[in-house]
């Protein structure tokens, strides 16, 4: 398709009610805390710390298809890709309960023995690891058997994992140690302990860099390690009390919530270089991806919303009313929808990912063609269109760049939908309000 602009008349409506976000919200048992999403079968998955359940939701029609009894506060979900099994690990009964994708019915439970915290999956190998933080290690499993084939030793207060798929390793952050402990996907040895910040938290792995990054709550910082050689890179300042991470794969970038500060920092994934910071609710907690509209999602535990980011221009566009406590966020691509596990309120919230700004055809101009011209690179603007200096809004009104007749270089952009206003008042009276186009990569 050639790259010439087609004027579409369009007024931006600003995207006010919360309704347009929120699908539904599920009443489950109490202490919803952690999501995690079955792509095989899709489905959602939400432990309910306080009352040792599993409630299993159907991704299309929103509706609760089971509640399973499971171990004593059940803290962390991962899912078995391979075998089509969810892995809940139960912290005060020691176990793990494995639940079958297909069936919602417990396949069986595994009894370190220890009590246990967090979980992580090898997709490569097809392995599930654990923590035990009184044990300072790690449990490994094998995701066809679900039997514990080793038990690795990490540092004082094994409590978060991360899996990095470009190197094949899983990431221990040993939390009064200081370190974390690198161990090798294939033989389940340990390859490496990295000094890292005070209090390492949370990971987040970004495999285009093949680089492994570690929030370091007490000293703000997010120290990044290099997937191949395990080396220290660099250490990154964020705000107060980095608590969580996502990865934009759009745009190589890396979100980081402070809990203590109520902001986001971005963190550039080529350069290591913080280049933004979002201010969101108070005491932000999980962040969500969605690739598909280069949206994070993130839930803000403390005043019961969910703030919606532009990942490409790095602000807030929504605000979401969701239920109290809003602890983590989980996406589900086949519906595009967002799940928000509100911990004190005993709720699921389930989000439309792609709502936002509504567009509505002028009434002088309604016979037009609706059609937006699709760019890949380069916005070219007609000068027998436009013969003076434009600019390019983002969805929700903003300014993103300045624009000219003839060629525009719009390759950074994040991919989506922008509005190009004319400078020129005459023009903008000629034209309508706004041009609509779609930039795709």
């Amino acid at each position: 398709m050639r790259n010439v602009l087609v004027l579409v008349v369009v007024t931006l409506l600003a995207a006010t009610a919360s309704a347009q976000w929120v699908d539904t919200t599920l009443t489950v048992p109490p202490g919803p805390w952690r999501l995690c999403y079955n792509s095989q079968d899709n489905k959602v998955y939400c432990d309910c710390f306080s009352s040792d359940t599993v409630v299993v939701i159907d991704g299309a029609s929103n509706a609760i298809l089971t509640s399973l009894a499971v171990g004593s506060h059940p803290h962390d979900l991962c899912y078995n890709s391979t075998g089509n099994k969810v892995y809940c690990a139960n912290q005060d009964s020691s176990s793990i309960t494995v639940i079958g994708g297909a069936s919602d019915s417990i396949v069986t439970t595994i009894r370190p023995r220890r009590p246990l915290w967090d979980l992580a999956y090898n997709s490569q190998d097809n392995k599930v690891y654990v923590t035990s933080h009184s044990a300072d290690s790690v449990f490994v499993i094998n995701g066809a058997t679900d039997s514990i084939i080793a038990r690795v030793p990490a540092g004082s207060e094994a409590y978060y994992l991360c899996y990095n798929s470009a190197g094949n390793k899983v990431y221990c952050a040993n939390r009064i140690a200081q370190t974390v402990t690198v161990i090798d996907g294939v033989s389940n040895a340990v390859v490496a302990t990295v000094a890292v910040g005070d209090y390492p938290s949370a990971f987040c792995a970004n495999p285009q860099e093949n680089k492994v990054y570690v929030a370091n709550f007490d000293d703000s910082t997010v120290t990044v390690l290099d997937g191949t050689s395990n080396a220290v890179l660099t250490t990154v300042g964020v705000g107060a009390g980095p608590y969580s991470f996502c990865y934009d794969s759009v745009d190589n970038r890396v979100f980081c919530a402070n809990i203590t500060d109520s902001t986001v920092s971005v963190i550039d994934g080529a350069s290591n270089m913080a280049i933004g910071t979002v201010t969101v609710g108070a005491g932000p907690r999980g962040l969500c991806y969605c690739a598909p509209h280069n949206l994070v999602f993130c839930a803000n535990s403390d005043d019961a919303t969910v703030s919606v980011i532009d990942a490409g221009t790095m602000t807030v566009t929504a605000t979401v009313p969701v239920g109290e406590g809003p602890q983590h966020v989980c996406y589900n691509p086949q519906d595009d929808k967002a799940y928000v596990a509100c911990f004190d309120s005993g709720r699921v919230t389930v989000l439309n990912a792609g709502a936002g700004i509504e567009e509505a055809m002028n009434d002088e101009r309604i016979t037009m063609d609706v059609g937006p011209t699709i760019v890949h690179g380069v916005l070219f603007l007609p000068s027998s269109l436009l013969s003076t200096s434009s600019s390019l809004l983002s969805i929700d009104g903003r300014e993103v760049m300045d624009l000219v007749p003839g060629a525009n270089d719009v390759s950074r952009l994040s991919p989506g939908v922008y509005f190009v206003r004319p400078a020129s008042d005459v023009e903008r009276a000629a034209s309508g309000t706004a041009t609509k186009v779609i930039i795709s990569r």
